[in-house]
């Protein structure tokens, strides 16, 4: 092998360096798809009828985004009455449940029903109660835009 003296080590480290990217950006490249896709479902965190903006946007406005927040009325992320929250999804609150669990038991009081333990159903009573939504256009977009036959009943208020 011939002696390639200062700046021949620094080629060698150069292209070395070039292979390393080069395989990096390959392995970014593969990637980002996923992660893409992801991104690209605006349904993706809580599998609801409204996309997820709507729910971490209520949230922050009911409970400034606090998914624990725990009154003596009010339970949850979404701020939702004690006793409402109690009908329509068998728990007395919402301490202890993830945000999702929390957006389903929403969706039941707004959009789908929920059958209790005792075989009775609890019919939706639509998502115009939550108080966040009464000045909030931002919000009632979310109602008024979808395109989900379960919000279609409700856009009367739009």
């Amino acid at each position: 092998m011939q002696n390639l003296g200062i700046h021949g080590g620094r080629l060698q480290k150069l292209r070395e360096l070039i292979k390393k990217l080069m395989a990096l950006t390959l392995i970014l490249a593969l990637s980002a798809p996923a992660h893409a896709n992801a991104a690209a479902d605006p349904y993706a965190k809580y599998k609801a009828v409204l996309p997820d903006a709507y729910y971490d946007q209520l949230a922050q406005c009911e409970t400034g985004g606090n998914w624990q927040h725990s009154t003596k009325s009010y339970t949850g992320g979404l701020g939702i009455n004690r006793q409402t929250f109690r009908t329509w999804s068998n728990y007395n609150s919402a301490k202890g449940l993830t945000p999702a669990q929390q957006v389903k038991v929403a969706d039941a009081i707004a959009f789908k029903s929920h059958i209790n333990p005792d075989g009775r159903k609890v019919w939706r009573v639509g998502p115009w109660g939550w108080g966040c939504l009464k000045g909030q256009k931002h919000l009632q977009a979310f109602i008024c835009k979808s395109s989900n036959k379960l919000v279609a009943r409700w856009k009367r208020n739009c």
